[in-house]
């Protein structure tokens, strides 16, 4: 059900925007934005129920939560930096949006260095071991 109301805020959404577009420029752009913060917040619901889900896979494996929160950061990064992208864009900045998204690149490298650091200590470990 919950794709149901995402499909149907998107597509009234989008019919908002384009017969703003002509008359209203400045409400076209209200309206999508106001569109975007809607479906991320019915996106929350269900992201909040995956994070639980991935907590008890880490607890069931052993997996240390950081490792586990540092993944789930570096996907959040991409999904909200392809997210805002996509507005940009939409509103013609697409220069501005090819930047957001190498950014939101430059941000995912900087979070992931821990999880490289410990790969690699990982990896030097049992090359000690041999």
């Amino acid at each position: 059900m919950e794709l149901v109301k995402i499909i149907g805020v998107g597509l009234v959404t989008a019919v908002a925007a384009i017969l703003l577009r002509s008359s209203k420029p400045e409400l076209s752009f209200a309206v999508t934005i106001a569109g975007a913060v809607i479906l991320l917040l019915f996106t929350v619901d269900m992201l909040s129920e995956t994070i639980g889900i991935f907590s008890q896979i880490g607890e069931a494996t052993g997996i240390d939560n950081t490792l586990i929160r540092t993944i789930l950061k570096i996907v959040a990064i991409g999904y909200l930096v392809e997210f805002a992208a996509g507005i940009v864009e939409d509103f013609g900045a697409k220069s501005i949006a090819d930047k957001l998204v190498f950014a939101g690149k430059v941000i995912i490298f900087a979070v992931a260095i821990p999880i490289v650091q410990g790969l690699v200590t990982m990896v030097s470990s049992f090359l000690e071991l041999v």
